[in-house]
């Protein structure tokens, strides 16, 4: 990892167990509804940066199995306390360890953020890569910076990329995903930070 990535994942370190507790009753069920719909009932879907697993209860109440994971081993170590029998490992979702076409879903809520706006396509192309059919859910900051500092309570002041809802947009339909929607919303957390958040479905290869 490079320096910044370094010091945002020892951010998150520092406050695990306290950053579930923040999010776990904060999250974003209708679309998580609309992604299970999306992606059939008890089909395996991937959540790329789960952290200390803020959505594994979620996308299980939603009629899904999901792997789970994130770089930050103290919060891979949270979600195992609080999912013993989970899904749940660490990696670094730039290099999946799959095989191509694993999962019906990839769930990647505030995934991104965290890379400069240049390496983004890059991530989302792994993500695809892994991901034989279904649904894809992102969520980015909403605004147009490159790794500026918002507030992520209780992490604190962290280095994240802002996206447009057209910006979102366009890279959606630009990494091949079709029936596109696209809304901006308020964070739930009642901060004055704004997300973006995007749906579409990756379409599978005629047999």
């Amino acid at each position: 990892m490079d320096a910044l990535l370094t010091a945002t994942v020892n951010l998150y370190d520092a406050c695990a167990q306290e950053y579930l507790e923040s999010w776990k009753d904060r999250r974003p069920r209708d679309s998580a509804r609309t992604f299970a719909r999306m992606a059939g009932q008890d089909a395996l879907v991937l959540d790329v940066a789960g952290g200390p697993g803020v959505d594994v209860r979620l996308l299980r109440d939603v009629g899904l199995r999901a792997a789970s994971g994130d770089i930050s081993m103290e919060c891979m170590k949270v979600a195992r306390t609080f999912f013993p029998k989970g899904l749940l490992a660490r990696w670094d979702y730039r290099a999946l360890p799959f095989a191509d076409n694993q999962f019906m879903g990839i769930w990647a809520p505030a995934a991104l953020q965290h890379l400069p706006r240049r390496a983004i396509p890059a991530a989302m192309r792994e993500f695809r890569r892994v991901q034989a059919g279904g649904p894809i859910y992102l969520s980015f900051p909403e605004g147009e910076t490159d790794l500026a500092l918002i507030d992520d309570p209780p992490a604190g002041k962290v280095q994240a990329t802002s996206i447009t809802a057209e910006e979102l947009r366009a890279l959606l339909l630009r990494m091949g995903y079709v029936d596109v929607e696209v809304e901006s919303r308020p964070d739930p957390r009642g901060i004055p930070q704004r997300w973006v958040q995007g749906i579409g479905l990756a379409p599978t290869d005629p047999a």
